[in-house]
């Protein structure tokens, strides 16, 4: 059959038929897609980490600082060994005190200055232990421990005294004893010998303000509502051996200075230690409370004697000084940033308010340098207008001084140097009391440092989601405490008023808060408590424990553990930890940086000439888009919020996020990419920890569509091959009518001449000459 003929049969078997085959939609390979949530959760990270992390660099330069500050003026390890000296010098005074007689022997008690208990006991303990230790030998006259120098004239005694009265008790008791009691009014202005001298005093320790002018501090009592008296540590000129001081307090002791309308005495000095620079301002305070209790209490205050001891402690406060100035000009450059009233922008913000306290109170501690440089100066000026001892009186003429001119200026001379001194202890105790508010206020300063550090932290996310925990749950915190408060307050009462009786440790209400704090860590005595009432210790122990243990430690842990986790849900994906956010800081940073230094170089090689040799030695840059100065953080949050506020409807937070979404906001691609790289790695590695009910119902619908597009896809593809089927079905018939046509016109073929037929197989046929043509074969 021809080919012409195999063309033009309309029912060819061998024809090529191509089937319709449907293109699926193929999946592109693209970037991770990122959701509205996990760009929102970023974006309010990375807002948090611009906005407070940029805090750190000041805060740890101030920080730094402060300690080179503290380090410098402080001056602590020295001054707190001179302490150490003077305090173990007066706690080691151990003297014999005679308290009786028996058969014939003295009955004597050991006293030391925490165990007296009498009047007597402070005579004896001034007279034979801490006078001479104040005193010093003969070869260190005024000299205590080698290097600690008493300022003279020596010892000041104060006495505050209140009046008798009537006991409270009834008036057959008050009959029957026949003694008066100390009431709160202050005596008259003299006792003792000078009760009823109307002339010139004889002993001016026994008359109020003892007849010198003192300016006292507001918070010291009056100086003419006082009783003075000085022992000095200066020896008799005819007796070495004799000290005036050790004197002076046996006659005051003979004479009754101290007695029972005594309502306290303090024991003052001053002692300068040149080798450390410092004043050492000595006060011992002996109270005799009502019911017979003696309390001692003893305080050593040093001071330094200058403020800058050289030029590096001066450029260090100056350094600190324009740290404060930088730091109050950020807080002011942030006041006019935010909007609203001018109360809301100066104190609306509590990390603003921090500041403004951070200032006031460096710019105070800076301050005092000055006013106490300007105090010690004048403490200074007081020493050196120590009136001129009467051994050193130079006389004018050789005529010897009259015995009632020498007498008459001796007295002259004590009382002025006792004036003086009197006067100098006041000023020594006004610089006392300022130094040690600045202490308070250093501390305090610390505190306000470490509240600048949390600022700082807030842009790290996991430590500002332990933040907010607290903060979140600080009320439900406050409503346990207060009901442990109202629990733990009744135990202390309770445990005062069963021990304290015969407890010390329970014996006021301070005591016995002190000792309940002392029970939660194991220091507490309950033997002797279980002693005394052992069924109401138990009880007491029980509910201490429910109190304490249950109540105050598990709800607390309980309530923080459930806060943490909604905090932590709330956050989102966003949980960058410490290492990896450092490490895109700096990654972040060099980004910038980099660009800055190309366009350093686009600039410079758009002003250098064609023939300037640096312009040869510039790189040449491929042209970029110029980035945004500053992103907008607060308009990008804000517009990828998931929460509808009624005015527009806002796409799900499971929606992706394009490029375009930045673009709305003048974020050039290079920045948007950056971000979006951010992004996926700060959020990828934390999925979602619960999946929205609206997004499963969404996936769920896409989901569905999908399958009814597959459905309908094999659905046309089913419908293609049966249509298919049915046109070769209807052309089988006339093909068969076509192929018998064909076969009728089949003739036997006839044999050719010299053509042998060979009938066996070729083996040829079926080895590698397979496909070999015929003609090709051997003839």
């Amino acid at each position: 059959m021809s080919e012409a003929a195999l063309q033009d049969d309309p029912v060819v078997e061998l024809k090529e038929r191509q089937q319709a085959t449907v293109k699926q939609p193929e999946k592109q390979m693209e970037d991770e897609a990122l959701t509205r949530q996990q760009v929102y959760d970023f974006l309010v990270s990375e807002r948090d980490r611009v906005r407070f992390c940029g805090t750190l660099p000041l805060t740890l330069l101030i920080w730094f600082i402060f300690t080179l500050t503290a380090w410098t003026h402080g001056n602590v390890e020295r001054t707190s060994r001179a302490q150490s000296v003077i305090r173990e010098s007066i706690d080691r005074i151990e003297v014999s005190h005679q308290i009786s007689m028996l058969q014939g022997q003295a009955v004597v008690k050991r006293i030391r200055l925490h165990n007296i208990s009498s009047a007597d006991e402070v005579w004896t303990w001034l007279i034979h232990g801490f006078v001479p230790l104040i005193a010093g030998s003969n070869e260190e006259p005024g000299v205590v421990r080698k290097f600690n120098q008493v300022i003279r004239p020596g010892i000041q005694l104060r006495q505050k005294r209140v009046s008798g009265g009537d006991c409270p008790v009834v008036e057959e008791l008050r009959e029957y004893f026949r003694a008066e009691c100390r009431t709160s009014e202050r005596l008259p202005s003299r006792f003792g010998p000078e009760v009823n001298n109307t002339g010139a005093a004889v002993d001016r320790s026994f008359i109020a303000g003892g007849g010198i002018e003192v300016a006292s501090m507001a918070l010291n009592d009056p100086a003419e509502e006082l009783f003075f008296a000085f022992l000095r540590i200066s020896r008799l000129q005819n007796d070495s051996s004799q000290i005036e001081g050790i004197l002076r307090a046996q006659e005051l002791q003979r004479l009754q200075w101290i007695d029972d309308a005594t309502d306290a005495l303090q024991i003052s000095c001053t002692l300068l230690n040149p080798d450390i620079g410092s004043y050492i301002h000595l006060q011992l305070k002996i109270n005799f409370v009502r019911g017979g209790l003696v309390q001692p209490l003893m305080e050593v205050r040093p001071l330094q004697t200058q403020v800058w001891h050289n030029a590096l402690e001066i450029v260090v406060d100056v350094i600190w000084g324009l740290l404060i100035i930088l730091l109050t000009i950020l807080a002011f450059q942030e006041v006019f940033e935010e909007s609203g009233s001018c109360s809301q922008r100066c104190c609306g913000n509590f990390w603003l308010l921090v500041d403004w306290t951070f200032i006031l109170v460096g710019l105070t501690l800076i301050g005092f340098f000055f006013v106490y440089n300007a105090g010690m100066e004048g403490l200074d000026q007081h020493v050196a207008e120590l009136p001129v001892a009467l051994s050193e009186y130079v006389a004018t003429t050789t005529m010897p001084i009259a015995p009632e001119i020498q007498e008459e200026l001796a007295r002259n001379q004590a009382i002025s140097e006792e004036g003086w001194q009197a006067q100098f202890q006041e000023d020594l105790e006004l610089m006392v009391f300022l130094k040690v508010y600045h202490r308070l206020g250093m501390f305090w300063y610390v505190g306000l440092i470490l509240l600048r550090f949390f600022r700082g932290f807030a842009g790290q996310p996991r430590i500002a989601t332990i933040g907010r925990t607290i903060g979140r749950a600080a009320a439900d915190i406050g409503h346990v405490g207060f009901m442990v408060t109202i629990a733990l307050f009744n135990l202390i009462l309770g445990g005062h008023l069963l021990f304290g009786p015969e407890l010390e440790a329970w014996s006021s209400l301070e005591n016995a808060l002190m000792t309940t704090i002392m029970i939660l860590f194991g220091q507490g005595d309950i033997g002797a408590m279980y002693l005394i009432a052992p069924v109401s210790t138990l009880i007491w122990g029980l509910s201490y424990v429910i109190c304490i243990i249950v109540m105050l430690m598990s709800m607390v842990t309980a309530i923080l553990i459930a806060h943490h986790r909604e905090v932590r849900k709330k956050r989102g994906r966003a949980q960058l930890t410490l290492p990896h956010q450092c490490f895109l800081m700096f990654e972040d940073f060099v980004w910038k940086r980099s660009y800055d230094v190309r366009s350093l170089l686009r600039f410079m090689r758009s002003r250098a000439g064609p023939k300037s040799k640096i312009l040869r030695a510039l790189p040449v840059l491929k042209p970029e888009t110029k980035r945004i100065r500053s992103i907008p953080y607060d308009a990008l949050i804000q517009y990828f919020q998931s929460e509808d506020h009624g005015q527009e409807s806002v796409p799900p937070g499971w929606a992706t996020v394009k490029k375009e979404d930045f673009y709305k906001f003048g974020v050039d691609s290079a920045t948007t990419a950056r971000i979006m790289r951010k992004c996926a790695a700060a959020t990828s590695n934390s999925p979602d920890q619960e999946m929205p009910v609206m997004r499963l119902f969404e996936e769920f619908q896409a989901s569905v569509q999908e399958t009814c597009q597959v459905l309908d896809i094999t659905g046309e593809e089913l419908k293609t091959w049966v249509a298919e089927r049915r046109v070769d079905m209807a052309n089988v018939e006339p093909r068969q009518r076509k192929l018998e046509a064909l076969s009728r016109q089949l003739e036997p073929a006839e044999p050719m001449f010299g053509l042998e037929t060979h009938y066996e197989e070729t083996p040829a046929l079926e080895g590698p000459a397979a496909g070999e043509a015929i003609a090709d074969a051997p003839r």
